[in-house]
């Protein structure tokens, strides 16, 4: 259903403490609060662009936008008192708790508040962030794309190619994805299960090795096998780059659960699905 918002303002991002406590922030430094019945107005103390809204409780709440703007929700009032040290554009924030937030943006930006102050932090890239998400305080991604800061934001002649980065609790670092195009927010339900989307309706899957006894080929040949490792590259290499291999991807990992339970200890029936699996390898190595 739609709801009246009361302004002409592009809005970019959403965030709520319950369902009567939701918050929507956009141009021209737009906030508004919807209480439940109704979207009111809220003084937001600036005029920049805001992109991403997210906090910890109704009394403890941050929104992030253009020039480097953080404004800060004490429950009564919106403040734009906080400096955060640059001047890029700030897309995207996340934390694992009041003292440990991190904020993402232009020109591989990532800043972090450890509960008294906020400070740069080397993502050693410089690709434009624009989203993040972690499952804890030492297992974040940032997700965002290579542009070339001159052309047009939706022109996808402007953007060379997609970047994720990960954060082990030390350092942040790049994983090499080979992905086409840019990515544009990133979610889990776990460390083990991550979705990002992004551009050309690009949509990756992440589940970790370690914990996926539900995936039909681990099942079968174990995690740490070369067949493992052949079609994972067959997967990330090709299937992911095209839309017919990510909606494969979706249904294979959307399957495996239920065939690796109907499989279960029958080793008649993992010999057949190993045979057919051996006959596409070299399909996959080509």
């Amino acid at each position: 259903m739609r709801q009246e918002s009361g302004t002409e303002n592009w809005l970019k991002g959403v965030w709520g403490s319950s369902a009567t406590d939701v918050y929507a922030v956009g141009e021209n430094g737009t906030i508004l609060h919807y209480g439940g019945s109704e979207w009111s107005k809220m003084n937001s103390m600036t005029i920049e662009h805001l992109y991403a809204v997210w906090g910890t409780s109704d009394a403890n709440i941050y929104a992030v936008g253009a020039a480097g703007t953080i404004l800060h929700f004490n429950g009564v009032l919106w403040s734009d008192e906080i400096q955060s040290g640059t001047t890029n554009n700030l897309r995207a924030i996340w934390g694992s708790g009041t003292n440990d937030i991190y904020v993402v943006g232009d020109k591989g930006t990532i800043l972090h508040y450890d509960g008294l102050n906020w400070s740069s932090m080397d993502s050693g890239t410089t690709a434009w962030l624009l989203g993040v998400w972690g499952s804890s305080h030492n297992n974040l991604y940032a997700v965002g794309g290579y542009y070339d800061g001159v052309g047009i934001w939706f022109d996808l002649n402007s953007w060379d190619g997609g970047a994720i980065l990960h954060y082990d609790g030390t350092n942040w670092s790049e994983i090499q994805s080979d992905i086409s195009y840019r990515l544009t927010s990133i979610w889990g339900s776990s460390a083990s299960n991550i979705y990002t989307v992004g551009a050309q309706a690009t949509i990756l899957h992440y589940a970790d090795d370690s914990t996926d006894e539900t995936c039909i080929v681990k099942n079968l040949y174990g995690k740490d096998s070369d067949k493992v490792t052949l079609m994972r590259h067959f997967r990330d290499k090709r299937l992911a780059k095209t839309l017919g291999g990510r909606l494969a991807i979706n249904a294979y990992y959307s399957l495996s659960p239920l065939m690796v339970k109907i499989i279960g200890y029958n080793d008649g029936v993992k010999g057949v699905l190993k045979s057919l699996i051996d006959t596409m390898l070299p399909l996959c190595a080509e």
